[in-house]
């Protein structure tokens, strides 16, 4: 996914995403935490307000003797940990799946209270209190934030156990025939307004995250910008640390093309860019494989693991294949075709080892390779190679 434009998913995750409410794997599970964030700020005073509906109720039953054992050991060790549970879950972005997870049971278990105490109270001649039953099914629909398919299936169970009551203690037909209406009624507008909801939140996320990644993209060659570069890197060293995973820097440099871009013109040199742009893409496989342009005709590819897995030598073949190009070059020294020099380093992060100081071992890499003919791949590695920094950074210049 990450070598693909955003803008050239939108048509087919519109598709997708509308009609059925679901993106394909890797979009689904953003928007999956995109949209539990949505809920975070309206759901966590509800369920603050829950915890201490619990406590009072419990508290009041068992000092009247109204609320049973059974009940209160449900309310108070059942119903507070899985509604505490929620709350904390969703401090924590990270976790929005068991978040989901979690507020969905809790509605479910407090749908399924509040239709018992509807049912016990219409057995006592009192049933304005199906309003609670009504208004707790607007606001799994409405207000929880949940998906789509997770409020249809609590709103369904919770009217099912609503309409096995209505039957069990036979109620009278018209007072059944009435409840019935208003439940269809609440869940059809329910499920039309999440639906809609979910299908506009959907499309807002396609849509900005395309607008995204066109600003962090070079309009010239469609990989990343230097922008973008940076902030991956970040990231991606912590999690490399983390995991205490191999990375691999790959800084590449076309040869001797402002030469190329004086002689053949700069339709010729963006024209070359952009064939040059393709083949590093075509290294970005992986998942958290990441190519981007820094400007010019300087380029980066970053390989989160190893660089030969599978016995291949990407650098190797990253080199051949732009050579294998055929893009002529007369100005060239190294080639009568137009060719690269390739800086390799392969890193371990840790806590003797800086991001600043690996993207250096590459830059040393590129400049070797360039000092030693051009055309040609260098590889560095850091348990091997002791960086003096800023020793061939003027030479460098200097090289071109």
């Amino acid at each position: 996914m990450q070598d693909q434009h955003w803008s050239t998913l939108v048509g087919e995750q519109r598709r997708r995403g509308l009609s059925r409410l679901r993106f394909s794997a890797f979009v689904e599970e953003q928007f999956r935490q995109h949209y539990a964030g949505l809920s975070y700020p309206k759901v966590r005073p509800l369920l603050v307000l829950a915890a201490l509906g619990v406590i009072v109720i419990t508290g009041l039953g068992v000092a009247e003797h109204s609320v049973s054992a059974v009940t209160a050991t449900f309310g108070l060790a059942v119903m507070m940990p899985l509604l505490m549970a929620t709350l904390i879950a969703s401090y924590q972005p990270e976790r929005h799946l068991i978040y989901q997870h979690l507020l969905a049971v809790s509605a479910l278990c407090v749908g399924l209270i509040v239709t018992s105490v509807t049912l016990r109270a219409g057995l006592h001649g009192t049933p304005y209190f199906f309003g609670a039953e009504i208004a707790w099914i607007f606001t799994v629909w409405a207000i929880l934030g949940l998906r789509f398919w997770h409020a249809a299936a609590i709103s369904c169970t919770i009217s099912i156990a609503y309409a096995w009551g209505l039957a069990h203690w036979n109620f009278g037909s018209q007072e059944a025939l009435f409840t019935t209406v208003m439940l269809l009624g609440a869940n059809g507008i329910g499920a039309l307004a999440c639906f809609e909801f979910e299908a506009i939140c959907r499309r807002s996320f396609i849509e900005s995250r395309r607008l995204n990644d066109l600003a962090e993209r070079d309009g010239l060659t469609g990989l990343y910008n230097r922008r973008a570069y940076n902030n991956y890197m970040e990231r991606i060293w912590r999690q490399s640390r983390r995991d205490e995973g191999q990375l691999t820097i790959m800084l590449i440099d076309i040869d001797h093309f402002k030469a190329f871009n004086d002689f053949y013109g700069h339709q010729a040199g963006d024209d070359a860019l952009k064939r040059v742009a393709e083949v590093i893409a075509m290294g970005a496989q992986r998942p958290l494989d990441f190519a981007a342009r820094f400007g010019g005709e300087e380029f980066a590819l970053v390989l989160y693991g190893p660089v030969n897995e599978f016995g291949r030598d990407l650098p190797g073949q990253i080199r051949q294949r732009i050579e294998e190009l055929g893009i002529a070059n007369a100005r060239s020294s190294a080639h009568s075709c137009l060719t690269v020099s390739i800086g390799v380093a392969i890193v371990m992060p840790g806590a003797e080892r800086s991001l600043a100081g690996a993207i250096q071992m590459a830059d040393e890499a590129l400049y070797q390779a360039k000092e030693e003919g051009r055309n040609r791949v260098v590889v560095k590695e850091s348990r091997l190679t002791h960086i003096e920094t800023g020793r061939f950074r003027a030479s460098r210049r200097a090289v071109g």
